[in-house]
């Protein structure tokens, strides 16, 4: 007798996800319930100096991190350079102890046309830092002689047009809210303030001009060799850092396609009210949107934040592009989440969580990667699927094109039979995408040979991207069916699926890209037993 594995047996809120209203979903969710073990919602973290080497990045893709993130804002080219050599070699580690291709990306944030503080080692007392008090004066200088040399009595400025634009009474927030100034005396190359908030500021802060309006190039000179260094590390997304209309996105994107360069995604990071206000042009042309919660909370107010949230993740659900929401890890260096906004984010339908964990060391990291993952887990859930499906699928335009109708028709049915799974063969990914899209409740194992596709899936939600490296057999019916059990077996051994489950596969009907096509019902077999004769469908 064929035993089926209970041990891994999940309820999944399966009672609530097929009600027809969501008053009934909501009452017959049970907290006692267990979420599945395969998580939809990316995880996207941030290297540091503490969490970069490699043995770090393998316990973070061990518990589950989908993208690293270099933050260009800080240490050096050859800081960063060094750590995507750790990432290599943390993806060679890796396959070693799973033997199975980790595809993680790799994105790299620019600095972008920002303000920031110069150095504070002006103090021997407080090398690296200032400490700001409350009611006391300082003074900003633009004099770049003094760029290195700050203290809490006056330090840098990286804007020379600071004191011209400037009125006495304007607000000048550093570093994202630790200190607020208020200008009281302008002189030619410097400002006098008021320390109205007091704290700790560190190097190289950034600067908000509350009332002020500024000037700033699309992307600097900066921004456009960190575009060629993200090249030549052979990163997989390029954030464009505060966004704020559509000709930054463009300015990145001619550049990338000077050098020939095609396969990277060009994120747009939104933390300002310009940004907010050109939201939709830069959504049209953006390949993937970053919301940065900490940055527009000061400009909308906390009262607003949840509302902009919910505004920009369904605008970017309705267009059909990755969204993340951006999470302030630490305070004052001490680990500080409150784990239901993430859960809000889950619920509002994010593709992906950004935690900016770059101050954190390792074992902090994987602590926090393990938790957010459960939360995320828990989250989706108790996600309303159905109705998310229902109102997507019905706002597509009739007809539909061929592969989009074959998608819908795949996840409908996904949906039907309580899929564990789907699995997808995918070239170039947009069957996976388009997938994705429609948010079905269970993982979407997308099988492509390419390496950069595996990576660039990694931002979409429900996609787990399965790196195939064998060569292609001559027989393309055969190789077909081979990477489709070899996708079967891989979810077989992370525990995603059990004996029994139904599983929905899409293929192509031929060999190339745009031939999708096929959609079939699988139910999972127990493998390969002596003496023991199968109840399942034998193939699988």
């Amino acid at each position: 007798m064929i035993h089926l594995e209970d041990q891994f047996i999940t309820d999944d809120q399966v009672k609530a996800a097929y009600q027809n209203t969501r008053l009934e979903h909501n009452v017959h969710l049970d907290i006692n319930s267990s979420p599945k073990l395969a998580r939809l919602t990316k995880i996207m973290v941030t290297l540091g100096k503490m969490n970069s080497h490699p043995d770090a990045i393998v316990d973070m893709m061990m518990a589950g991190a989908n993208i690293v993130r270099l933050n260009m804002s800080h240490e050096t080219e050859k800081w960063h350079a060094i750590t995507v050599r750790s990432i290599r070699e943390a993806g060679n580690r890796m396959y070693e102890f799973t033997s199975e291709v980790y595809p993680l990306g790799v994105a790299m944030n620019l600095r972008g046309p920002e303000i920031r503080t110069g150095g504070f080692h002006g103090d021997e007392l407080c090398l690296g830092y200032a400490k700001l008090r409350t009611g006391n004066l300082v003074r900003l200088v633009t004099n770049d002689i003094a760029k290195r040399a700050g203290s809490a009595g006056c330090f840098w400025i990286s804007y020379s047009e600071l004191p011209r634009i400037c009125r006495s009474g304007d607000r000048i927030l550093i570093d994202r809210g630790t200190v607020l100034l208020q200008v009281t005396c302008i002189r030619e190359k410097s400002l006098i303030c008021k320390v109205v908030k007091g704290g700790t500021v560190r190097d190289d802060a950034l600067v908000q001009l509350l009332d002020s309006i500024i000037s700033l190039p699309q992307i600097s000179e900066k921004d456009t060799q960190h575009v060629k260094l993200a090249s030549a590390l052979e990163c997989d997304f390029v954030i464009v850092n505060h966004a704020r209309n559509k000709e930054m996105i463009f300015s990145v994107k001619s550049r990338l396609k000077e050098m020939g360069i095609t396969e990277i995604c060009v994120a747009a990071k939104i933390s300002t009210q310009q940004g907010l206000e050109n939201f939709d042009e830069v959504l049209n042309v953006a390949d993937a949107i970053l919301i940065d919660r900490r940055s527009i909370e000061i400009d909308v107010g906390t009262e607003k934040l949840f509302l902009v949230e919910k505004i920009l993740i369904a605008k970017c659900i309705k267009m059909g592009k990755p969204v993340a929401l951006g999470f302030q890890v630490s305070n004052n260096g001490k680990l500080n989440i409150d784990m239901n906004l993430i859960a809000n984010a889950v619920l509002n339908g994010v593709d992906a969580i950004f935690l900016k964990t770059g101050t954190l060391n390792a074992k902090e990291t994987t602590k926090l990667l393990k938790d957010v993952d459960m939360v995320c887990r828990e989250a989706e859930s108790a996600r309303w699927q159905k109705e998310i499906f229902d109102e997507l699928s019905c706002k597509v335009p009739v007809p539909l094109d061929p592969a989009q109708a074959i998608i819908v028709g795949a996840v409908e049915t996904s949906l039907k039979s309580n899929a564990s799974a789907i699995i997808v063969t995918t070239t170039s990914g947009r069957s996976a995408i388009l997938i994705s899209m429609y948010r079905p409740r269970c993982p979407i194992l997308a099988i492509t040979r390419y390496g950069v596709v595996a990576r660039l899936l990694q931002l979409y939600y429900g996609v787990h991207p399965f790196h195939y490296r064998t060569k292609p057999l001559c027989d393309w019916t055969k190789d077909m069916e081979i990477r489709i059990q070899n996708g079967v077996d891989s979810l077989r051994r992370k525990k995603y699926i059990k004996i029994g489950d139904p599983i929905v596969i899409v293929s192509g009907w031929r060999q190339g890209a745009g031939f999708t096509n096929c959609v079939r019902i699988i139910y999972v077999s127990p493998g390969h037993m002596e003496n023991q004769t199968s109840n399942f469908e034998p193939c699988w």
